[in-house]
Order: C-alpha cells, then structure tokens, then sequence
C-alpha cells in the first residue's frame, strides 16, 4: 500500500459517516413506549383472568352451599366472601353477592366486582352465577 493510498483511507475513517447514525434513538422513543404498554396490558389481562376464575370457583361454593339440604341465603354470603378472600384477597374489589329464589325448588346466586386496575381510567369488572334445583333428601320407597 502506498502513502498515498494510505492516507486517503486514513482520511476515510475520520470522515463523518452518513446513514444509519443516530437512528436508534427515534426508534427507542417510538418502540420502548409500545412494548411497556404491551406488558401492562398482558398483566391487567391476567390479573382479571385471575380474578374471574377465583369468583367463578367461590360462586359455585356458595351455590352448593346455598342449595344444599339446611342450606340458607346467610350461609350462602359467608362461604363467597371466605372463599374470595381464601382465593383472591385483594383482587375483587367490592364484591356484592346476590340470591334469588326461582320457580320451584330452585335457587340462583350471583356476585360481581371490579378488578384492580393498573391503567389508569380502565374500569374490569368480574360477575359469575350459580343456579341449580335445591338437594334434598327422600326417604326411598
């Protein structure tokens, strides 16, 4: 390699560079913003999944409960609210617990509630009811 030749390549890589230089940083302000929104969305999803199958699974408890032989509306109330607070403390917030007598021998019960919310201004609510005939005992025969 000659001197010259040299030096024109030397002045090759002090010369500033056109191109991609600096792009990272639009991309970062655009990109960074999308996926932390992607993850919050994927846990507040989660959270709610959680928090309706927790009050699905305490509805039904209180359900059987509630139809069973002796079975009572206050007894009903109090197996929902141990089982969310056994299950998901702190993930239904007020949960509000309803009985309803049906044609028959027939009971339903239905609870609702809100989910925490880590967006601000994004409302989840949870609900789950339970209806069945009421279990009774007969003598055979």
């Amino acid at each position: 390699m000659s001197p010259e030749e040299f030096s024109a390549c030397e002045e090759c890589l002090k010369a500033p560079r056109r191109g991609d230089h600096g792009s990272t940083t639009p991309e970062l302000v655009v990109i960074l913003p999308l996926v932390m929104l992607l993850v919050t969305l994927g846990l507040q999803f989660g959270l709610w999944a959680l928090a309706s199958h927790a009050l699905s699974d305490s509805v039904t408890q209180g359900g059987a409960a509630l139809r069973a032989d002796g079975g009572t509306s206050t007894l009903a109330q109090t197996v929902v609210q141990s089982e969310l607070r056994e299950l998901a403390n702190g993930l239904v917030l007020r949960p509000v617990v309803s009985i309803q007598p049906l044609s028959g021998a027939s009971a339903s019960l239905f609870a609702s509630g809100t989910v925490p919310s880590l967006i601000p201004g994004l409302h989840l609510t949870v609900s789950a009811d339970s209806a069945g005939p009421d279990q009774q005992f007969r003598a055979s025969g």
